[in-house]
């Protein structure tokens, strides 16, 4: 069986390029609060002259009624997620217009919008803020999962909203931060309707424009085994709304003229994949893959790993694993400490990405005094205002001081390059996790290396029993590195595992990799992976033992580059 969920089923066009536009229309500043009814819609009081108070019995003789308890929910009971994924899923949350591109002009009619949070639990609020040209729009709250390969169900829809202009959007000079300043436009409670899940809320104006919000619904009553977590604020890093990325400046003046905080309070570009960010490809594709397994699993984002335990509940709790995507470059020192905290209890953590826990951030609140809805990242320790006074909050690479806590001590691998491209070759064929994967010693998978790589770090900075289980050559400018992907077991019982590389979860879309051949492969490497860790410490039961020396290599100058 081909299974396909492709790159380009998701967009017509992926990558991030460009800009969204500066100004938009905006959203009515009229709140709508629901969803008490169905559509989102306030309900209606009750009518006064009705009373919903039963009659007192007059006879003797009385009638028991039975109390009724409703039901608990689906999510409190094993074998929920197959169960989700059995229902009938649809491909409407799909956008299918050509992401826009650097100068590409705004129609009439283009609707953007963001939320006030990254995540919500049962009984918390999510505001919308909305801008359009259009004189209405709606929103449809779409589950990402399997259902079939449609890979979404529609939870909830709005009502109609009319809008009104708004100009708004705010630039910090100081801090070349930019922000969408946008009254409120729809306000819908999470109740029961909405199980656990990686959302995308998807705006539609009147005219047909359609803009995505992501969301993920945290339940920390679900029963399950693995915690997925998205990376939100690598997103937010790479963002280009209003013409400033923590990279680029997309508008006048130096390239280099980068944004030194950036702000929650914006939506996602337009030409960051319709304003899903990464999510489509380097998210959703392992969702896919695990829902599909119908392995029990709650979802979060790396903003719950910042606030987890604060006077909070514990993401962790219950859970056997965490899943870390396949962008997750952005950490704050609680972030961190959550994973470390975790490996050192016994939980199981993957990385199926590369390039993770790189960059030292801040999380703050905006100037409403909204937690979390900023993140600093100056780059270098003298140009970060709070460097002298709490060098451990200095906004470098977490390897580089005043920090010095290289990835690769928590990972086992360390970040060195992007925009490679090099084939991924198995080193450790007897390992558990290519159990059926038909491979031998130097087998080898085309292009697997791709994106971003990791590879090993100076030798003790890593888990003395690090073990290498597929290492390559990857050429990057005028040097040649060794990519590795990795597992440990720590002496608390947890495994850790790292692939080493972004192209990981994108290579689970066979249409857009063209080689049945190497998605096979992954997946059932990241079978084997969900299975062992959801059973609980992968570490006692496959131990490692330790290779790194045998794999690594000194870079290698290339010469005059060609």
């Amino acid at each position: 069986m081909r299974h396909r969920y492709s790159r380009r089923r998701f967009l017509e066009f992926s990558g991030l390029a460009g800009l969204s536009s500066w100004l938009v229309a905006c959203a009515s500043s009229t709140t709508t609060t629901g969803p008490t009814g169905s559509t989102g819609a306030p309900t209606a009081p009750p009518d006064p002259t009705t009373s919903s108070i039963a009659p007192i019995a007059t006879t003797e003789t009385t009638a028991t009624v039975a109390e009724t308890t409703p039901p608990p929910p689906p999510w409190t009971s094993p074998g929920w997620l197959a169960a989700e994924n059995s229902q009938q899923g649809t491909s409407d949350w799909r956008i299918e217009a050509k992401v826009p591109g650097v100068g590409y002009r705004e129609p009439e009619g283009t609707i953007e919008g963001w939320a006030d949070t990254t995540s919500a639990q049962a009984g918390q609020t999510v505001t919308l803020h909305v801008a359009t040209g259009a004189a209405g729009w709606r929103a449809h709250a779409y589950r990402m999962g399997w259902y079939g390969g449609q890979l979404g169900r529609l939870v909830w829809s709005s009502d109609e909203m009319p809008t009104e202009w708004q100009l708004t959007n705010s630039f910090d000079r100081a801090t070349r931060m930019h922000r969408a300043n946008w009254t409120p436009s729809l306000t819908f409670t999470i109740d029961d309707s909405w199980p656990p899940g990686s959302y995308l809320v998807k705006l539609v104006a009147s005219t047909g424009e359609a803009h995505y919000v992501p969301l993920t619904v945290r339940r920390d009553d679900a029963v399950s085994s693995l915690l997925l977590v998205s990376a939100v604020t690598t997103w937010q890093a790479y963002n280009p709304w209003g013409g400033r990325s923590l990279y680029e400046n997309f508008g006048p003046g130096s390239r280099r003229d980068r944004s030194l905080v950036v702000s929650f309070d914006r939506p996602y570009a337009r030409s960051y994949n319709w304003g899903s960010a990464d999510f489509l490809t380097h998210e959703l594709p392992l969702i896919a893959l695990i829902e599909e397994l119908g392995i029990d699993t709650n979802y979060a984002t790396n903003i719950d790993l910042h606030t987890s335990g604060d006077g909070g509940s514990d993401v962790l709790a219950g859970r056997t694993a965490v899943l870390t995507t396949g962008h997750d470059e952005y950490y704050s020192t609680p972030m961190r400490r959550t994973l470390e905290r975790a490996v050192s209890s016994g939980v199981n953590v993957a990385f199926f990405g590369a390039n993770a826990v790189y960059r030292h951030v801040r999380l703050e609140p905006n100037d409403e005094g909204s937690p979390v809805r900023q993140m600093p990242n100056y780059r270098v320790a003298n140009a970060d205002p709070l460097t002298e006074q709490d060098p451990k909050q200095s906004t470098v690479q977490w390897r580089n001081a005043p920090l010095a806590e290289p990835e690769s001590a928590l990972i086992g691998v360390q970040y060195f390059a992007a925009g490679v491209k090099a084939a991924y070759r198995v080193v450790n064929p007897s390992s558990w996790v290519f159990e059926g994967a038909d491979v031998r010693n130097g087998s080898s998978f085309r292009g697997l290396v791709a994106i971003e790589a990791d590879g090993l770090g100076p030798k003790g900075a890593e888990p003395e029993n690090l073990e290498v289980l597929a290492s390559s050559p990857v050429r990057y400018k005028d040097n040649m590195y060794e990519h590795a992907m990795t597992y440990y077991a720590h002496p608390s019982g947890a495994g850790v595992v790292a692939t080493g590389t972004i192209a990981w979860i994108n290579a689970l879309d066979t249409e857009e990799w063209a080689d049945e051949d190497t998605t096979e492969f992954v997946r059932i490497v990241t079978g084997n992976i969900l299975r062992a860790f959801a059973a609980g410490p992968c570490g006692a039961t496959h131990p490692s033992t330790g290779n790194a020396d045998r794999y690594r290599r000194p870079v290698t100058p290339l010469g005059d580059s060609e």
